[in-house]
């Protein structure tokens, strides 16, 4: 307890610096953690991407009866499959025409159906890879009726180059945040050690121990820490709540984003351990 209020103290008596140090604390944890939001939701997205992205099955002109019935069962038994669903061509012809409404007079001009019979084929999002899914269309392919495939291919294939920038991004971003986080931490408990050389030179002529002196600042350091991460909290909250939560209702595609609450908790606790890691860093080689 005495450690603490020693602590406590010294935090109070030079409280513009230690405000400063929190500050900047709790700024890069908050660009920090917004980063490894950003790379969480991508990684959600390419996760449930194979569900979300439907791939079409057209069907050659001469194909029916048992044929689709074989060609729906083939592709059924593949372990990637959610779900099958037939849509012929004139079912097809009617989704078109309601999708350009007004201006169905552009299909009028064709004499007859140019579509043709298909199947929207859903996967299943738990377990299916990249590499899973360009496999199944190869065997889709290779099975006697089909004439192509369709698929959101390049969308998948951007979205996977987007999580992989992403890591590395947020990696080099972290290594770089926590080494500011920790430098400052360093810093401050560095200056605040010298500020107070003359009252730990009483307490050595008094018999104090080396760990006896160093206790104080460890604490100092993991405080600054967590009161830096709370700040970050603080911020990620707000922003979540004033802003991200607005860009929802007026923009539904950022209803997908989601921001796991443990990250609140997690960010002061995080702050902590780098405070006291720079705490270390900073009291490790003085002589005293």
């Amino acid at each position: 307890m005495f450690s603490l209020r020693l602590a406590l103290q010294s935090i109070f008596k030079e409280k513009w610096m230690n405000i400063l140090s929190m500050l900047s604390i709790g700024v890069m944890l908050f660009i920090l953690i917004s980063v490894a939001i950003v790379v969480y939701n991508v990684e959600m997205l390419t996760a449930q991407l194979p569900e979300r992205l439907t791939l079409v099955v057209l069907l050659k002109e001469d194909v029916e009866g048992e044929e689709i019935k074989a060609i729906q069962t083939a592709i059924r038994a593949d372990q990637t499959v959610k779900s099958i669903t037939f849509v012929s061509k004139e079912k097809a012809l009617e989704d078109l025409k309601k999708v350009f409404k007004k201006d169905d007079f552009i299909l009028k001009g064709f004499g007859e159906n140019p579509l043709f019979d298909s199947f929207d084929v859903r996967l299943k999002s738990e377990g299916v890879k990249k590499d899973e899914v360009k496999r199944l269309i190869q065997n889709i392919k290779s099975i006697h009726g089909v004439d192509d495939v369709e698929y959101g291919e390049a969308l998948m294939d951007s979205i996977y180059a987007l999580k992989g920038g992403l890591r590395a991004l947020g990696l080099s971003i972290g290594i770089i945040f926590v080494c500011s986080v920790t430098f400052i931490c360093y810093a401050t408990v560095k200056i605040l050690f010298y500020r107070h050389k003359d009252e730990i030179e009483i307490y050595k002529l008094l018999g104090a121990t080396r760990w006896f002196v160093r206790v104080p600042f460890f604490m100092e350091g993991s405080i600054i820490g967590l009161l830096g991460g709370a700040i970050g909290s603080g911020m990620l909250l707000g922003f979540y709540s004033y802003f991200i939560k607005k860009l929802m209702v007026d923009i539904p595609m950022f209803t997908i984003i989601s921001i796991p609450m443990q990250f609140l908790y997690m960010l002061p606790v995080f702050g902590l351990f780098l405070g006291l890691g720079g705490a270390v860093l900073a009291l490790g080689r003085l002589k005293y």
